[in-house]
């Protein structure tokens, strides 16, 4: 027997179980902070609530998409136990926590035992796997079903197959596409896989395997085409808009695909929890471990070259058919792939020549996740929308009125069914045509003594500060009685805060209107991205003609 075979049968033990029980716990402190809903989760969630569950299985509102089974794991939890923020994130909880465990059950098949701590525990300190474990998205779910596919697919490789046994796998395979759309990557990848080893090793039920790779096509293809009908051509519109940096581009595709790459391991400068980056220092470094790795792995085991490996070209593939925007957030059921290839390419770096004592140099790794986590530390609270809105409704009068931002519209008409206001509400309109529409809108409380603001979600189009122009204007024709934010600490322009003006004083009022107020360089027209969570009312219908192409 090789060294490397007695290695892998080797026990990890205790460490891999602390490795597990630690990403556990960041889990779960995540989740019980019990953050607000961000935008995204409050559209997703207002779709969960305001429809019944055969209606989840059409076309969503507010441009999200989301596969049914993972919509009606959350609508049953929420029939059961109300719909609050808990029991909305209760499903992507129950499959984050599972995460630390399948990741582990997967690396042990593959790695090493040094290299399968290593790799559960930068799985466990992941700052993006920590954050959607306790969010509204199917993410997670997407993570923890994209390993129970590995974890299957290896074992079939171990097993011999029973009539009974195929039928089996067939049902659990189409439940996990059910719940993932994602899963046809790692689905796809692994059915070949299987099928290729199981005539090159002439098996004896290569036939039923045959006959099961066979079904697995029908269910992914069906996969594929359903959720494809899932989007209408406005989604479709937006989607390839909004995500064009996505799909892999005809020229420069080599440029291309060193940026997606790289921002798997360090994402874009301005670090946030759901960007789904890993943010590691040295991105370069786990790049060409990574793609060490791959080759290592093919080499050492086809099939488990195959399952790491595969699922990522798929989606790169996918990409190039504009098929598949590459996203770090959107692919976040790839990163649990990088992290076993970066891994697996310090075991293969250090068994090579003299340096084939250096087996616990993958323990080097483990301080670049470490430091991710400790530099974005949880628990994350963006646009933290409730402790705003428990402050204005502790401090509302008679006759107040209040007026929300666009970008805070889904949260706040998820959370004033909890926390309602006696009194006027205006929700304004998305346009990003015209900057001064939005101050036009403000104008009509001119008058008023007491005016709330309450905003959060982006400060406007592609870098324009739409906020701040919001609030400049006020500051101008009226007078600041308050202001606060949540959480306290939060300095991002994505953050929820609340401000009270008084716009009846005569001479501020007549010191500039919407139409003379200046706002400096105007961006251009981007009507289109006031589509889905933006319209939190539903899109207008300039909104709508802009999509395909207009402005």
């Amino acid at each position: 027997m090789r060294i490397d075979d007695v290695e892998k049968r080797a026990p990890v033990g205790w460490p891999a179980g602390l490795a597990i029980l630690l990403g556990i716990a960041l889990r779960l402190w995540q989740y019980l902070a019990n953050p607000s809903l961000w935008v995204d989760e409050a559209a997703v969630a207002r779709n969960v609530l305001d429809r019944s569950a055969a209606h989840l299985f059409g076309p969503l509102d507010y441009g999200q998409v989301a596969p049914p089974g993972f919509l009606l794991g959350v609508k049953l939890s929420t029939l059961l136990f109300g719909g609050t923020e808990y029991a909305l994130r209760l499903v992507p909880l129950l499959a984050g926590l599972a995460g630390p465990i399948l990741l582990y059950r997967v690396a042990r098949e593959i790695l090493r035992p040094i290299g399968t701590i290593v790799a559960t525990l930068l799985f466990s300190l992941a700052v993006p796997l920590i954050f959607f474990s306790a969010n509204l998205k199917q993410y997670s779910s997407d993570v923890a079903v994209t390993l129970l596919v590995l974890a299957a697919a290896l074992r079939i490789a171990r097993s011999v197959f029973t009539p009974r046994s195929a039928c089996g796998y067939a049902l659990l395979f189409a439940t996990l596409l059910f719940g993932s759309q994602t899963a046809v990557f790692a689905t796809t990848a692994a059915g070949a896989a299987l099928l290729v080893e199981a005539f090159a090793k002439r098996r004896p039920d290569r036939r039923l395997r045959l006959a099961l790779v066979a079904g697995w096509a029908a269910l992914v293809l069906a996969s594929a085409f359903y959720g494809r009908s899932l989007l209408t051509p406005a989604d479709d519109a937006y989607l390839h808009r909004f995500w064009s940096s996505g799909f892999m581009p005809r020229h420069g595709a080599l440029a291309w695909l060193w940026i997606a790459v790289r921002n798997v391991f360090a994402g874009p400068p301005v670090r946030l929890a759901f960007d789904g980056s890993l943010h590691y220092a040295v991105p370069v470094l786990f790049v060409a471990l990574f793609g060490i790795g791959a080759v290592a792995l093919v080499r050492r085991s086809s099939l488990h070259g195959a399952l790491v490996v595969g699922p990522i070209g798929l989606a790169l593939l996918a990409s190039a058919a504009q098929a598949f925007p590459w996203n770090p957030r959107l692919g976040l059921c790839l990163l649990p792939l990088f992290l076993l290839g970066i891994v697996a390419g310090a075991e293969s770096v250090t068994s090579i020549g003299r340096w084939s004592s250096l087996r616990l140099a993958p323990l080097l790794l483990v301080p670049f996740g470490a430091a991710a986590l400790l530099d974005q530390p949880p628990p994350w609270t963006p646009e933290h929308l409730r402790p705003v809105m428990q402050q204005i409704r502790a401090r509302w009068r008679p006759g107040d009125v209040l007026w929300v931002y666009y970008g805070a519209g889904q949260a706040f008409d998820y959370y004033a069914r909890e926390i309602p206001l006696a009194g006027e509400v205006r929700l304004a309109t998305c346009d990003r045509a015209d900057p001064r529409d939005l101050l036009r809108q403000v104008d009509a409380e001119r008058g008023r003594s007491r005016v709330w603001i309450l905003m959060a979600h982006g400060s406007g189009p592609f870098g324009f500060d739409e906020r701040g122009m919001l609030l400049a204007y006020l500051e101008t024709i009226g007078r600041r009685l308050d202001r606060f934010h949540a959480p306290p600490g939060d300095e991002t322009p994505n953050r929820a805060e609340a401000a009270l003006f008084d716009l009846s004083d005569p001479a501020r009022l007549a010191a500039t209107t919407a139409e003379r107020f200046p706002l400096g360089d105007i961006p251009a027209p981007r009507t289109w991205t006031c589509y889905g969570t933006m319209s939190p009312g539903g899109p207008a219908a300039r909104v709508m003609t802009a999509l395909p192409g207009g402005e």
